[in-house]
């Protein structure tokens, strides 16, 4: 087997499943990309997960039922929320879960993951705990493989994302609602969008490009009992609460109407150079090294420069990329690569014993929870603490407990790693007292830790 067969499997995509290096041998780039196309890629199985536009009118009604409510009443009313909250994050985490397992499309999925984390929307707050996992179903999965300015927007404008950074709430200072009400801005979706999702401090905003984008986002909201109430838990624009007036972001004017002035700004920060190189930084920090090589991150910021942003292309331009086929493994998996890699070679009962939401929790890397706008680290310091990696071997002995007597964990091993298997961590598998202790010095051996 190809050193390449092993690299495009478990660097590109989440891990091997059994057979998978083989099927990747004869062209292992061409195998990649051809999961970029239309028809590369079977469907996510959305059966018995519901929309964000009914999980937000549950919220909705929700608050609405708590509002004089007697305090015997309200506390009825929030353990029926909790239990439905319960139940939508497990089903949730579970089809995720169950859909990375056995995708053979893994590639893609990981470009899902990764986009999903660099729009985070965060189920940690009450406004987006039923909704976290349907945004990265509706924002983020239909557009990896479009225009990096579509895929913003559909992250941006989408109602998580909009009750995420509190944009439901802002009101224009001197819109009609806020002469009357006195409400104000809320600048936090302008400041990440900003700071995170386009173009860093490097461009050099100013705080007054800061409050100005705010501005323009401002009317874009939720629909709600009191604003497009027909229009329940989705997307709306409310020209009532909007700012007027000409913004300027970066030394440009913006006299766009209505919604079209933030859509207008929002697509001048994704054409950017800054924006550019931000996610060809990220993307080749996340696939090859904590410190990738400088001109591979050159190359894909022309790239994305040059094709306006088209994703496939800049997808292709680093699976063709010679740094991005290095042999040495920099990257360590974060918990939800090393479960879900070991799941693609066992079955998810076997890693998961059952419960895929506790034992993501155990390892303090929960589907749908990120800490903070920034999304989960992707660096190994953040995941590689002696608390962390004492996790790890508890976890890999639980599982080779389960599995490990039916197991040879040589072969396993080769299987899931193909020529990245390693002569020195096959012997020292063949030197184990037990099946179980076997699966275990593989599970926690660096080629399988490593990708």
């Amino acid at each position: 087997m190809s050193l390449d067969a092993a690299i495009a499997t478990t660097r590109f995509g989440l891990g091997a499943a059994p057979g998978e290096v083989e099927t990747a041998q004869g062209d292992p780039a061409a195998w990649l990309t051809a999961q970029l196309r239309p028809g590369g890629v079977p469907p996510f199985p959305a059966d018995g997960l519901r929309g964000s536009k009914a999980l937000i009118i549950d919220l909705q009604g929700y608050f609405e039922s708590r509002r004089g409510a007697e305090p015997r009443f309200r506390e009825d009313l929030a353990r029926t929320f909790q239990r439905n909250l319960r139940r939508t994050r497990v089903t949730e985490i579970t089809a995720r879960t169950q859909y990375g397992a056995t995708t053979p499309a893994s590639f893609h999925e990981r470009l899902v993951r990764f986009w999903a984390n660099h729009f985070t929307v965060s189920g940690r707050s009450v406004q987006t705990a039923l909704v976290a996992g349907a945004y990265e179903r509706e924002a983020i999965r239909p557009k990896i493989s479009g225009r990096f300015a579509d895929l913003a927007e559909a992250a941006i404008f989408h109602p998580a994302m909009l009750a995420y950074l509190d944009n439901w709430q802002s009101v224009g200072p001197a819109s009609p609602v806020g002469r009357r009400s006195g409400r104000g801005l809320n600048e936090n979706l302008a400041r990440e969008v900003l700071e995170l999702h386009t173009v860093t401090p490097a461009a050099g905003y100013s705080q007054a490009d800061v409050t100005e984008f705010a501005k323009a986002l401002t009317g874009w909201t939720v629909g709600n009992p009191r604003i497009a109430e027909d229009r329940r838990g989705e997307t709306v624009f409310a020209g009532m609460i909007h700012e007027p007036g000409t913004r300027t972001v970066l030394g440009r004017g913006y006299r766009q109407p209505d919604g079209e002035q933030a859509r207008a700004i929002l697509r001048d920060l994704c054409a950017r150079p800054e924006t550019a190189r931000n996610v060809a930084m990220k993307l080749s920090r996340h696939i090859l090294a904590d410190t990738p090589p400088a001109a591979l991150v050159d190359r894909l910021a022309r790239v994305f420069q040059d094709t306006n942003g088209a994703l496939n292309a800049l997808y292709e331009a680093l699976v063709t990329s010679p740094e991005a086929w290095s042999p040495e493994a920099r990257k360590v998996k974060t918990p939800d690569e090393l479960l879900t890699s070991t799941a693609r070679m066992l079955d998810v009962r076997a890693v998961f014993a059952g419960d895929p939401r506790g034992v993501f929790e155990s390892f303090a890397q929960s589907p749908f929870l990120a800490p903070s706008p920034e999304g989960w680290p992707d660096t190994t310091d953040a995941w590689m603490g002696p608390d962390a990696l004492q996790k790890r071997i508890e976890w890999a002995g639980q599982v080779a407990r389960r599995s490990g007597a039916q197991i040879d964990a040589r072969d396993w091993l080769v299987m899931a790693l193909g020529a990245r298997a390693s002569n020195e961590t096959l012997t020292a598998i063949a030197r184990a007292e037990s099946g179980a202790q076997a699966l275990t010095l593989a599970l926690m051996s660096p080629d399988f830790q490593r990708r």
